[in-house]
């Protein structure tokens, strides 16, 4: 039996409702404890009593940033599902950019991104 993987999105309701006419499954938090939990399930792939697996996940920014660091880095790691934040209603914070910027110093060893 192949395994198909799906995409979620995660964020107020008024932001991701769009997205689900593109086939991403949305997932309604208006903040970090609802978002973190949505992850945490996810992440462990029992969400909904269903078989469904994810490949990748995109949460708004401004909830993300409201999710402690330690716990979105812990339930960032591993390979699946990749998760991404993407700028909300009120425009980017600069946060995934800042992510990006540590990701590719840590692998490279130096500031790459300026």
């Amino acid at each position: 039996m192949k395994q198909e993987y799906k995409t979620a999105i995660i964020g107020p309701s008024n932001v991701i409702s769009g997205f689900k006419a593109l086939g991403v499954i949305p997932f309604d938090a208006e903040d970090g404890e609802t978002a973190l939990e949505i992850l945490k399930k996810i992440k462990k792939g029992n969400q909904n009593e269903t078989d469904i697996k994810f490949a990748v996940v995109i949460i708004i920014e401004n909830i993300a940033n409201k999710i402690p660091a330690d716990e979105f880095e812990e339930v960032s790691r591993g390979a699946l599902p990749a998760i991404l934040t993407l700028p909300g209603l009120e425009g980017s914070t600069g946060a995934g950019v800042a992510k990006l910027k540590s990701l590719a110093e840590r692998a490279v060893g130096s500031d790459i991104l300026g």
